[in-house]
């Protein structure tokens, strides 16, 4: 791991398919600021990255160097080295509970706006995209271990139609906003999300491959954050139709131990494996 000024990044190399990964030198973990510290940090790291076996992304690439950039940090976006990555995504838009079509904060849609055209300046060939979450309330509860009680992006899957609006908010917002392609930064689904989460990547494949675009344009990239920890060894999520519909998976690992869920102290990512029950694992 190498940390410059505030930017916290990590190199992966992606595999052809979703069985092992492989990381030069480094462990299979991460350590990621807790959202208490969230407005004082730049959040750009490099999450672990698998290739699908439908191979959406170009074979050229063989590594991604990846971050977020949270959009209510203090970190300005000018200060973001992008010559050290290859993809930025920019974090986070919401859903809005009534017609499950994606919000940008008002507060921060200048940033969305701007965020493509500034990290272009210091790397022309970097890929933006655009990040999607359950809301910061609802991320931090499930952070903390605390029942969700709605979840907006849970109602989301249990309609097509309510997908649909989704979907397509998506694919509108990336485009309006200068973005390559869309993430998902959902850590923290239940088992019922987890089974409609297939069929919502189905849908959203189709519609980004049938999207009209003239031929300067590039086709939308999908990309989800997926979530590893101790606490969720029980739950399955949908690889087969992942290895079918994204161009890749960001495999966070962090929050493993935390000051205000338990009364005593633990790594808050697996940097080390010190006992059986924090270690991550190598295989998918």
């Amino acid at each position: 791991m190498t940390q410059r000024s505030g930017l916290i990044s990590q190199q992966g190399r992606m595999c052809p398919r979703f069985h092992v990964y492989q990381a030069p030198g480094t462990p299979l973990c991460i350590s990621f600021p807790n959202l208490m510290a969230i407005r004082k940090t730049i959040i750009l790291f490099f999450l672990f990255t698998f290739l699908s076996s439908q191979n959406h992304f170009s074979a050229a690439q063989k590594w991604v160097k990846a971050g977020y950039w949270y959009s209510g940090s203090d970190f300005p976006i000018s200060d973001i080295n992008s010559a050290l990555f290859t993809h930025l995504i920019c974090a986070f838009a919401n859903v809005n509970s009534s017609t499950y079509e994606l919000s940008i904060p008002s507060n921060f849609e200048q940033n969305f706006s701007i965020f493509t055209g500034i990290v272009k300046r210091k790397n022309p060939s970097i890929v933006t995209l655009l990040s999607i979450w359950d809301g910061q309330a609802e991320t931090y509860k499930s952070i903390l271990g605390e029942a969700v009680n709605s979840s907006v992006l849970s109602s989301m899957l249990a309609q097509s139609s309510y997908r649909k609006s989704f979907i397509e908010s998506s694919v509108k917002t990336a485009r309006t906003f200068g973005f390559q392609g869309i993430d998902l930064f959902w850590l923290w689904p239940d088992s019922t999300d987890l089974s409609n989460i297939g069929t919502l990547l189905d849908e959203w494949r189709a519609t980004v491959d049938s999207e009209p675009r003239n031929s300067s344009v590039s086709k939308l990239i999908l990309t989800m954050g997926v979530r590893y920890s101790p606490s969720l060894q029980s739950i399955s999520y949908p690889i087969n139709s992942m290895k079918r519909n994204l161009d890749w998976a960001h495999v966070v690992a962090y929050d493993y131990h935390m000051p205000s869920r338990e009364n005593f102290t633990g790594n808050h990512a697996a940097i080390e494996e010190t006992r059986k029950s924090a270690k991550t694992s190598t295989d998918t």
